[in-house]
């Protein structure tokens, strides 16, 4: 996995983490923030398949 790679992939987890704390404060009722965080965590595992 190329360096780049893993910048992208840190970063796509840092979204993640940081949707999932915004959702987790909205006692999980935000459904933006849960559709949000359904479509980043597919696209982290997309880039993941992809770049191996």
């Amino acid at each position: 996995m190329h360096c780049d790679d893993k910048r992208t992939l840190f970063v796509l987890k840092q979204g993640i983490q940081e949707t999932w704390d915004l959702l987790k404060k909205s006692d999980f009722t935000d459904e933006f923030l849960m559709k949000k965080l359904n479509s980043e965590i597919q696209e982290y595992f997309e880039y993941k398949k992809t770049s191996n």
